[in-house]
């Protein structure tokens, strides 16, 4: 009796304790973030919390609110206003109080908005919005049959503010429409950039916005609400737990949208864990004491300026990042991509082929200093010259091309070095198109050298906005001598009607954009602040990584094999041996060792002598 009697009384103790309060999440990025960072936040106040995360779309999440299935999650007043059925309004302090009014009256609660929005937006890459002359939503009424529009399934499914309205609002019927998944939101950004489609609808707070120069096109029509996220939970929630609310008013107007989008960029794109990103921001905002383990230093990689932003080099950057998940990748700018190596600010660094190359002796010589990890693409050689009196330059006298060191310098020192008469090389500040247009009115050389892909928009503005400057043609110089000296070069041409006024096919040369990296440290020892301390030495990037990097590049030429190539790229050679014994030093080992055993096992099963007695 009396142990039941003290059963009992446990259960009944066990009964009286305070249930952990549970924060909730959506399946997305943003809302996982926050989740964490609610939670972590009240347990810094002593709350005990069970995090249940990842639930799935709205409707999921708000339902397991309204169930007590859950306590609070992250919402945003938008996306609440549609829930609510109610009408629209076009300010977003209207928009919270409209929205909270609404919930209160269903026994939720909207505590204090966070501080950030995360609307959505139209975006498209820059070669779409200029070749169909696009600045606004309502621009694409002229070309929407001819272009491919890609959403999430959240935005597709949502009957209020998402896809059906959005297409009939403007009256849009796009020849295909893709649908991704709620989490596969970089799969969303990976069609853009991979032009599997031509418009997405995306999120103010989407970190790839800024990271691939997309072009936001504006909307003057006020077609989505506004979107600002606070914490949702209940009336129920808030009598069981009622520091909760004091608690997350700390984060009140403390996250804005450049906040978020470097949470969500930490979290998506360089692949950290969402609890660590919420410690360090909380941390950062002063309001937990323990910052998370020490985050590993930003993996660099060097580009030009002028190639910033180019399809070629987000391609680089989302290589990288797939395949160094949990490192900060970033893009650096550099006049000489390679000097970002070498100074120890870069650890990878994209540039031409001919950057591979160093001047020794008046001869130009591998550099061995560096290996090439990945042939990322190809980029062309332009000759700008004077209209007026246009120079090829295998003709010129003086030669303009960008700083001591680049790509582009190295090769007006061939051109140079193969000319049967002297020519002077003028290093300029910078491989911009512009830098180039300006030496040749100013007298400095009659033909500028210049490496880009056709159709880079530097090029295209100068050609746009000057009739002073024409393309010629630039192969001339590349004969029997010249193409020993320089052998990663290739025949090419730029073709027609890509630049204003340049209405004939140009014959020039390309080569190779190469994503480098650091050899073997016993023959490029650059320092202690190199590359290396990324590792505690200086070396090269794993063979896993240089595959890695390579299967996320999808299809793509192999590398240029006068080029020093990352172990990982040299071919496996695996010649099967036809002679009968191929190794005999084995074979005797075997022999060997097979008469040890025999003879043991001799000696463990042979009969033990006995003895005679006299």
């Amino acid at each position: 009796m009396r142990l039941i009697v003290t059963l009992l009384l446990f259960v009944s103790l066990a009964g009286c304790t305070e249930p952990p309060f549970r924060v909730g999440s959506k399946d997305q990025t943003e809302s996982r973030i926050l989740a964490e960072m609610f939670a972590l936040l009240l347990e810094e106040h002593g709350i005990e919390v069970k995090r249940i995360t990842g639930l799935g779309s709205t409707e999921t999440v708000f339902q397991a609110l309204n169930d007590d299935d859950i306590d609070l999650y992250p919402e945003y007043t938008g996306t609440a206003l549609a829930l609510m059925g109610a009408p629209r309004t076009g300010d977003a302090d209207q928009t919270y109080s409209v929205v909270s009014d609404a919930l209160a009256r269903n026994g939720l609660v909207l505590l204090d908005r966070l501080g950030f929005e995360s609307g959505y937006v139209v975006l498209t890459r820059p070669a779409v919005a200029s070749s169909n002359r696009l600045s606004a939503i309502a621009d694409l009424t002229r070309v929407d049959n001819q272009l491919r529009l890609g959403v999430t399934q959240s935005f597709a499914e949502r009957p209020r503010d998402g896809l059906e309205p959005f297409l009939d609002r403007f009256g849009l019927a796009f020849d295909d429409i893709v649908v991704f998944a709620n989490v596969d939101r970089e799969g969303l950004y990976d069609a853009l950039i991979e032009k599997r489609v031509d418009v997405i609808v995306g999120l103010t707070t989407d970190p790839e916005i800024a990271d691939y120069e997309l072009l936001q096109l504006q909307d003057k029509t006020g077609v989505f609400p506004d979107y600002d996220a606070a914490p949702l939970t209940s009336r129920i929630a808030l009598e069981r737990h009622p520091d909760v609310a004091e608690v997350l008013s700390l984060l009140a107007d403390k996250i804005d949208n450049a906040m978020m989008r470097k949470l969500n960029a930490a979290v998506r794109l360089d692949g950290r864990p969402a609890n660590r990103v919420a410690r360090q921001a909380l941390y950062d905002l002063g309001l937990v004491d323990e910052p998370p383990r020490e985050r590993a230093p930003v993996l660099a990689i060097a580009v030009a300026p002028e190639a910033m932003g180019t399809d070629v080099s987000i391609t680089t950057l989302r290589a990288v990042r797939k395949a160094m998940r949990g490192r900060d990748v970033d893009l650096t700018a550099f006049d000489v991509p390679l000097e970002g190596i070498a100074s120890g600010e870069a650890r990878l660094a994209l540039a031409p082929a001919v950057a591979a190359f160093i001047m020794k002796d008046d001869t130009l010589v591998r550099d061995d200093r560096v290996e090439a990890v990945a042939a990322v693409g190809s980029t062309f050689l332009h000759a700008l010259a004077l209209s007026s009196a246009p120079v090829e330059p295998i003709n010129a006298r003086t030669i303009a091309s960008g700083p001591v060191g680049s790509s582009s310098h190295k090769l007006a020192l061939v051109i140079a070095a193969s000319a049967g008469s002297p020519v002077n090389v003028v290093a300029l500040q910078d491989d911009g198109a512009q830098t180039a247009a300006a030496a040749l009115r100013d007298g400095k050389a009659d033909v500028a050298l210049v490496f880009a892909a056709p159709g880079r928009q530097d090029l295209v503005d100068v050609f746009l906005q000057n009739d002073d400057i024409t393309l010629v043609k630039s192969d001339g110089w590349w004969q029997s001598a010249s193409r020993l000296a320089l052998p990663v070069m290739r025949e090419a041409q730029i073709n027609a009607d890509i630049y204003r006024g340049v209405d004939q096919a140009v014959a020039t040369l390309s080569t190779q954009l190469i994503l480098f990296g650091p050899a073997l440290p016993d023959r490029f020892v650059i320092g202690l602040q190199g590359p290396g301390s990324l590792f505690g030495e200086l070396r090269p990037l794993q063979d896993k990584s240089v595959e890695a990097i390579n299967l996320n590049l999808g299809r793509h030429a192999a590398v240029d094999p006068h080029l020093r190539r990352a172990a990982a790229l040299a071919p496996h050679v695996n010649i099967r041996d036809d002679r009968m014994n191929p190794y005999p030093e084995r074979a005797v080992l075997m022999v060997v060792i097979l008469a040890f055993l025999v003879w043991a096992g001799w000696l463990l099963v042979r009969p033990e002598k006995t003895g005679h007695s006299s």
